[in-house]
């Protein structure tokens, strides 16, 4: 489809959530979630026709306007979109299928979420991060190839549960939020926990860890910082863009 922006699906409603959509993707790339052309994110619907995911064969910083994500069911049929689909949609799609709660879902190998990824050791973060995880993420076990089949997409969101993310075994990460903007907070806590607990795993010290007492009260401050956190991550985009930082682009990149 060659003019996007007469897409009938392409509601006031649907442009906002792109909009966001557009910024989560370029402060991923500014906060080390980029690997190369690697990495999407996707929001449902919010007409409950299927979801919109970020198009194949650009970086998460390449990201620009709204051409450049796909209109499809959650059975993979496409409706809109430029160029190519990402093929690991079946993890989102499934995501979306078995959560209704959860509107937005990012996969990414940022480099301490893989490392992660690669260990038996459950996630366990020493530090503030500890807010956004009451138990260590999930790790689904059952290939670290890549997810382009919906029935291993729906065996990984049965192994997630009712956690907000999780690790594919030497893949990478997911997490998911029940907004754009708590996805996006709880993708930038999983990689800084993640940095955390590798950092002092490898460390001789001995650590202390918050008792269940300390961490169920820590956990109820989540949410009132999601709107912060996301204001704040908002800002730090503008200024990389006024600054031209060269991660980001400054135009569409063209399909081929």
């Amino acid at each position: 489809m060659n003019d996007f922006s007469e897409t009938p699906a392409l509601t006031s409603e649907v442009k906002a959530e792109l909009e966001k959509l557009i910024k989560l993707c370029r402060i991923l790339e500014i906060e080390g979630h980029g690997d190369r052309t690697l990495g999407f994110a996707s929001v449902r619907d919010p007409h409950g026709n299927g979801m919109w995911i970020k198009r194949s064969h650009i970086a998460l910083g390449e990201v620009f306007d709204y051409r450049d994500f796909f209109h499809i069911g959650l059975d993979g049929k496409v409706h809109s979109g430029e160029g190519r689909c990402h093929g690991e949609w079946p993890i989102h799609a499934s995501i979306f299928e078995m959560r209704p709660d959860i509107n937005a879902a990012i996969h990414t190998h940022p480099l301490y979420g893989c490392v992660v990824s690669s260990s038996t050791e459950p996630m366990r973060p020493a530090g503030y991060q500890q807010i956004f995880f009451p138990t260590p993420p999930p790790r689904y076990e059952g290939s670290s190839e890549l997810i382009v089949k919906l029935e291993t997409g729906r065996e990984a969101a049965k192994i997630m549960g009712d956690s907000f993310c999780m690790f594919l075994r030497n893949h990478g990460v997911v997490a998911c939020g029940t907004s754009i903007e708590q996805a996006l907070v709880i993708a930038t806590a999983q990689e800084a926990a993640c940095e955390e607990f590798v950092k002092t795993s490898s460390a001789s010290f001995d650590w202390s860890y918050p008792t269940d007492d300390e961490q169920a009260r820590k956990i109820k401050g989540q949410e009132r910082n999601v709107p912060v956190f996301w204001e704040f991550y908002c800002r730090k985009l503008a200024r990389a863009e006024a600054l031209g930082h060269p991660i980001l682009s400054t135009k569409r990149i063209p399909v081929t």
